[in-house]
């Protein structure tokens, strides 16, 4: 069950809905053969840590999304995406709008896309009254733009006379950071397969007020989200355990944050493996 652990967390602070099977069912389109690919729109500069990092992404939602292409597009600059940039008052860090991303995403994207999502090392905020937001995204047009920009260890504590628009590709792939950044892209495409904030258990579709409950989010999806992706992308489930647990297990980058996963998945196929062969969910796991 989710156990809500502080006042501010999400749980307690905003009414969800429950969404049923049923209920996503009755309001989702399944993806269509001619919408068949999931695109990773990077905006501003990245070096090579930078660079690996979207690699990694793409890899980890290859295998989240099993049998659906994910792509990574052409990174485009700030200045070409023609947003808004401020200076927050509170932190000090140069932002973004996200409402131009958005514009921008809506007006470029691929007639084949199930969806866009534009990521950035650079922080965001939705509207002038507004401090910051983690990302934004708009369900209906199927587009989103997230920043890892407060997901780094650094954001509060690097010196702000280095803080310029083209500073922000000089980012440190950590387990962390590259832990943070696949589950929060991983939930944040799933709102684009119609699935809403999860109530039921702790999964990795449940709503998260700031960063802390961010990272006690789990990786997986509880039973009930998972039927509505599968359902969705009609994928084995066997396969895509096996998948996420061979980025798990992989040697080129820093996993130690996918350990506790990587066991939970080995059990998943276990169970799986001796119940007809993993062809099948039961009810409960």
């Amino acid at each position: 069950d989710i156990s809500a652990l502080h006042s501010d967390d999400w749980v307690l602070n905003h009414y969800t809905e429950e969404q049923t099977f049923k209920d996503w069912s009755l309001s989702y389109s399944v993806v269509k053969n001619s919408k068949s690919t999931i695109y990773i729109q990077p905006i501003g500069s990245y070096c090579d840590q930078g660079t690996k990092l979207l690699h990694w992404l793409q890899s980890y939602c290859s295998a989240f999304f099993h049998g659906i292409k994910v792509s990574v597009l052409k990174t485009v600059s700030i200045a070409r995406v023609g947003c808004k940039v401020r200076r927050n008052a509170e932190t000090g860090r140069c932002q973004l709008r996200a409402t131009d991303i958005i514009d921008f995403l809506k007006q470029g994207k691929k007639p084949n896309a199930i969806c866009t999502v534009a990521v950035t090392m650079v922080d965001l905020y939705p509207r002038d009254s507004w401090n910051f937001v983690f990302g934004l995204a708009s369900l209906t047009n199927g587009v989103g733009v997230f920043s890892f920009a407060r997901y780094t260890d650094t954001f509060y504590h690097s010196p702000l006379d280095k803080d310029t628009i083209e500073d922000y590709d000089r980012v440190t792939v950590t387990a962390r950071l590259l832990w943070r950044a696949c589950k929060v892209m991983t939930h944040e495409i799933g709102h684009m397969f119609g699935v809403k904030h999860c109530v039921y258990y702790n999964c990795a579709m449940n709503g998260s007020n700031h960063l802390e409950e961010s990272d006690r989010r789990t990786e997986h999806l509880c039973p009930v989200c998972l039927r509505k992706l599968q359902e969705a992308l009609k994928f084995d489930l066997a396969g895509r355990y096996k998948a996420l647990l061979d980025f798990c297990q992989g040697s080129e980058m820093p996993l130690e944050e996918f350990r506790n996963f990587a066991v939970w998945l080995q059990d998943a196929l276990v169970f799986l493996e001796s119940h007809n062969g993993g062809r099948q969910i039961k009810e409960g796991h």
